[in-house]
């Protein structure tokens, strides 16, 4: 029985082992990718990596909310509001009661 378990346990972990080269592989590949396409934008265009997120950050602003500041704030000398530690801890321990109130039922 100890064989079949470290076989099984082998094929288990070879699978999780390529899922996970090929997400990275994947990742990589499209941060290249962006960077290519901003850096032949700046070389043709002149604008700088700066305004093209300023660009996304106006088209995704009305459907993602808050994603517009960060984008637009990105590279640059954003600091987080004063409460934003208050907050980050409030939305913890909402998580935090969610998942009680989930394991418990």
């Amino acid at each position: 029985m100890n064989v079949a378990l470290m076989i099984g346990a082998l094929l288990v972990s070879l699978l999780l082992l390529t899922w996970l080269l090929k997400v990275i592989k994947t990742s990589i590949q499209t941060a290249f990718f962006i960077a290519i396409v901003v850096f032949l934008v700046q070389m043709a265009s002149g604008i700088g990596p700066q305004e093209v997120f300023q660009l996304a950050a106006k088209w995704l602003g009305s459907a993602f909310g808050s994603l517009d500041k960060w984008l637009r704030n990105w590279g640059g000398n954003y600091k987080p509001p004063e409460n934003f530690r208050e907050k980050t801890k409030a939305m913890v321990d909402m998580g935090q009661m969610l998942v009680q109130m989930l394991i418990s039922e």
